[in-house]
């Protein structure tokens, strides 16, 4: 288990899974309580969400 938690670490697949999820939380958060999301954290969010799906894609390929 340790050593595919440092394997993880080192190819960054579970920071990218951990930003997505945050900025994903955050998106849900701001929708169930009838707030504008701001456009900075939209960009942010399809930046990390595309680059996270896109890797996933490349990888699989």
């Amino acid at each position: 288990m340790r050593d595919k938690l440092i394997d993880l670490f080192k190819t960054s697949a579970l920071i990218q899974g951990a930003l997505a999820f945050m900025f994903g939380a955050t998106l849900c958060y701001l929708a169930i309580e009838g707030r504008d999301m701001p456009d900075i954290l939209a960009a942010l969010i399809g930046t990390i969400f595309g680059y996270y799906f896109g890797t996933k894609t490349r990888q699989e390929a």
